[in-house]
């Protein structure tokens, strides 16, 4: 185990404990344990879980500026969104579209030992992102699902501090979600 699969471990822990308490200062630990951990799948071979620390990197500076929006830069005790079914289909019909796009490059082009779930943990991973960037308490539930598929395909890489957050991380999006659901919502 290398110091950057610890360090980027650590700072996608602190990332999710300040997500779940609605701290913008999320969006730059986040950018920094996803530049960790670009090392760390790359050098696994995990093509597109590489791939999807540069997008969670863009996404950190997108969700630092409009989170900045509100007072004081957090978002404790604000309204976040329910997802609206039209925008749930959207998403999810580009998220499906992405996830075969990611597979046909993973199957085609790289060594990737495990292309379909690597292409799904990216795809989901990347509408669960961008739904928490718009404050959709949905993105918890997405999480869920994603961290637990990660987290087996994390293992059987032997990449155990990762495996240890992830698991982590599913156990932070149930807390999360029952921790969001605290606020009021309206439908977005």
């Amino acid at each position: 185990m290398e110091w950057t699969e610890i360090a980027g471990a650590l700072t996608g822990f602190l990332y999710v404990i300040l997500e779940i308490r609605q701290k913008r200062v999320m969006w730059i630990v986040g950018a920094l344990s996803a530049i960790l951990y670009m090392a760390v799948f790359f050098g696994s071979a995990l093509y597109a879980a590489g791939a999807l620390q540069i997008y969670y990197l863009v996404v950190s500076i997108y969700g630092w500026k409009k989170w900045g929006a509100s007072e004081g830069g957090d978002m404790d005790r604000e309204v976040t969104f329910r997802l609206s079914p039209r925008k749930a289909l959207i998403t999810g019909a580009a998220t499906g579209a992405g996830f075969l796009v990611i597979y046909l490059i993973l199957s085609e082009f790289a060594n990737d030992p495990y292309p379909a779930t690597d292409a799904l943990v990216a795809a989901l991973s990347m509408l669960a992102t961008w739904w928490v960037s718009g404050k959709h308490i949905e993105h918890w539930l997405l999480w869920i699902v994603a961290d637990i598929i990660a987290a087996t395909l994390f293992f059987s890489q032997e990449l155990y501090a990762t495996t240890a957050l992830y698991v982590i991380y599913a156990i932070a999006a149930a807390a999360g979600y029952l921790h969001w659901r605290k606020f009021p919502r309206e439908l977005k």
